[in-house]
């Protein structure tokens, strides 16, 4: 009998500490509104590093300039993609897996996932609340084109901000150097 009270002192808190951890788990995953399993749209990271890029330019870069993951927060790519079919006032009609790696990719490359130089200086200007939803809403943006002119926005090759390709010829590329910008007019 000794043996048994010994077995069940010692089985009881191991159950016990067990389903306390799991109670304990559960209230952090419910909280947090995440679930223990992997969300059926989330691509395999494999699979987002090995297409996502293409993805992405397939499926923005027919109407507009696809944007560099770098220059908008995780927090932003996610809203956006929460938003969708709407974007920006047109429907999109992308298929889920494809609609799942692209936003995978995006967030992956964001602005705060720490891959890029530039992702770094987006984020040293952004406030840790901010969520902007447009490259040409953030406090970087605005920074780097101080010094571009009303009359210059205004140009009918440039016609918007969102034209990135009217200066930055090697926009589709993602690159944005400096030393390649020609600004109209």
């Amino acid at each position: 009998m000794a043996g048994q009270g010994n077995r069940r002192g010692l089985t009881f808190p191991i159950f016990g500490f067990a389903m306390v951890l799991g109670v304990v788990a559960t209230i952090v995953l419910v909280r947090n509104g995440r679930t223990a399993d992997v969300e059926p749209e989330t691509p395999a990271p494999a699979l987002v590093a090995a297409s996502g890029r293409q993805a992405h330019r397939d499926a923005c870069g027919d109407c507009h300039v696809a944007y560099a993951p770098y220059f908008l927060p995780a927090d932003s790519w996610r809203a956006m993609g929460d938003a969708l079919p709407e974007h920006f006032g047109v429907r999109l009609h992308l298929p889920v897996t494809k609609q799942g790696l692209v936003l995978a990719w995006l967030r992956s490359n964001a602005a705060d996932a720490g891959h890029s130089l530039m992702g770094a200086e987006v984020m040293a200007r952004v406030a840790p609340t901010d969520r902007p939803l447009r490259v040409t809403a953030t406090r970087w943006f605005r920074h780097r084109h101080l010094m571009i002119s009303r009359s210059t926005w205004a140009l009918p090759v440039v016609a918007t901000p969102a034209n990135c390709p009217a200066c930055h010829h090697d926009a589709a590329q993602g690159i944005f150097d400096e030393r390649s910008v020609h600004i109209p007019g």
